[in-house]
């Protein structure tokens, strides 16, 4: 029996005597592994009637849900909804565990466990002890569990020492022949990069230049494993099989991917990739935009419109965060700057002020206040005070002449 989840081989179905795959079905089909396997479960049980009680498990087929970036809509809304009620209250040791590791405070939403409980858990594979993140799901032991979450939590440290690492030496590499202005893609690779970490680095590349991009870590023997990132518009999976000939193989989703790829084959990869991407998208399509949900003022943001904004509770992919949009704000004081070239603000306009974070802000040249910016909202508990933050996405010089 094969489970799966990914596109399937447009060859045919594999030599099997059971193939379990959604996506070779004709009604919902993204579902992460997890998910897949919870659903099999389900119907197991329908033929196998047993004590267990599969509601038990929805905490941890929803962290694998947001961690893996399926769409919240369907019955993943449902399970990430379920599941993140039943997450603060868990009788898994691990989850615990993470939870406190991280800082989470009695509460879970999905942006917890995108930012705080996926990285960790992700990060164990990406430093190549897999095996620590499985145990610490599924140990009965929470003094076992508390040590490997801490395990967990000193992966993360590293991953992201290695993630800052390579991402300068890319960046480096771009400088030297790569024009954002021309070329339609990047790929780019090297002997020196660590393959746990080369898919994050090629996100954080993709959003940086906007541009459908691939990293890619190659080993002594000259074959590098690599990781893509797309903007929308354009599938990895549909470039991948157009420039199978150039790849030892290859695959994924249409935002997401892997390959493998011989080292002397790089250059022609990205040419032909290049060529795929320009014949398949319009001019239009590669241009970076922002787009917002509506406009509101300091004025409006209360406690109460928290409350009525979180019904709309989880977000994810295919139910992203409102986006909105303030204009001719200024600092109350200047930034501070925090760890990862993350941002503090204290924002003003008019009589009303907003704390603000701007994840990654001290790595772009802020134009002079005022500004008119970009953000989402979240709720922020600090010793016991409860307060409504902005999550600032973009930043530009006001439009409007500043009152004050």
């Amino acid at each position: 029996m094969i489970v799966d989840h990914h596109e399937p081989n447009p060859e045919g179905r594999p030599d099997c005597c059971a193939l379990v795959n959604p996506k070779c079905g004709t009604d919902f089909t993204y579902l992460c592994a997890a998910g897949v396997v919870f659903k099999l479960g389900h119907a197991l049980l329908k033929t196998r009637p047993n004590d267990l009680d599969l509601k038990e498990l929805l905490d941890i087929v929803a962290v694998a849900t947001i961690a893996d970036i399926v769409p919240l809509v369907g019955e993943n809304r449902l399970i990430v909804r379920h599941g993140l009620k039943r997450l603060p209250t868990t009788t898994n040791p691990g989850l615990k565990a993470l939870q406190e590791v991280t800082g989470m405070n009695g509460s879970a939403t999905s942006m917890d466990v995108g930012f705080r409980i996926g990285p960790r858990i992700n990060a164990a594979g990406r430093m190549d002890f897999p095996e620590d993140a499985l145990a610490t799901l599924t140990t009965d032991c929470r003094r076992t569990a508390d040590e490997l979450a801490q395990k967990l939590d000193g992966y993360n440290r590293q991953r992201q020492t290695h993630e800052g690492l390579i991402r300068k030496e890319a960046v480096e590499q771009l400088s030297e022949g790569f024009d954002p202005a021309k070329d339609p893609v990047i790929v780019i690779g090297s002997r020196d990069w660590h393959h746990g970490v080369v898919g994050i680095v090629a996100s954080r590349l993709m959003r940086q230049y906007y541009k459908p991009t691939f990293v890619i870590a190659i080993d002594a023997d000259g074959i590098g494993k690599g990781s893509g990132r797309s903007i929308e518009g354009v599938s990895l999976v549909e470039a991948i099989r157009a420039c199978g000939d150039e790849l030892i193989t290859g695959g994924g989703h249409a935002m997401a991917a892997g390959l493998s790829i011989t080292e002397g084959n790089m250059d022609r990869f990205r040419r032909k990739f290049a060529d795929y991407v320009l014949e398949n998208s319009t001019e239009e399509d590669r241009k970076p935009r922002l787009i917002y949900d509506a406009e509101i003022p300091f004025s409006q943001l209360s406690l109460d419109f928290l409350s009525s904004y979180e019904l709309l509770h989880p977000f994810g992919n295919s139910n992203p965060q409102p986006v909105f949009v303030a204009r001719d704000v200024s600092l109350s004081r200047p930034p501070y700057h925090m760890k990862n070239n993350h941002l503090r603000l204290m924002l003003r306009q008019g009589y009303h002020e907003q704390d603000a974070v701007y994840f990654g802000g001290g790595e772009h040249d802020l134009p002079d206040p005022p500004w008119d910016i970009a953000f989402t909202i979240d709720r922020n508990t600090f010793r016991g005070k409860t307060t409504l933050q902005i999550m600032i996405q973009d930043v530009v010089a006001s439009a409007m002449e500043s009152v004050g």
